[in-house]
């Protein structure tokens, strides 16, 4: 299927240690038969934020809405709608939402970082 829809895209909230008021969504990746990489769109409600982690995988992100806050490698940066950032593999990271809106972003990986 070459266009999935947004509105057709479910979102699952994700749970674990570090993960608060977020969801997830794969909307292209085996699915649509792209080998190697995945497409996720993360949204984080006010107030929540991903797990600060490092993995041996790089990401690649693009801001669809909102603005939030990437820790990345002991700094931190404030990034807004359409802009993009990259996360190099083994460096620390994490995503904040410390505002009052949704923020929401798509983060492609090599397969192997969705799991």
């Amino acid at each position: 299927m070459p266009v999935i829809k947004y509105k057709e895209v479910e979102h699952k909230k994700i749970e674990g240690e570090g993960i608060a008021h977020v969801t997830k969504a794969v909307p292209i990746g085996k699915n649509v038969g792209w080998d190697g990489h995945t497409m996720r769109v993360f949204r984080i409600a006010p107030g929540g934020h991903t797990p600060r982690h490092q993995h041996d995988w790089e990401h690649v992100n693009y801001i669809i809405s909102g603005k939030g806050k990437l820790f990345l490698d002991g700094k931190e940066y404030e990034v807004n709608e359409k802009d993009f950032a990259f996360v190099p593999p083994n460096t620390p990271h994490q995503f904040q939402n410390p505002y009052d809106k949704d923020f929401e972003f798509i983060c492609i990986v090599p397969d192997k970082g969705e799991y």
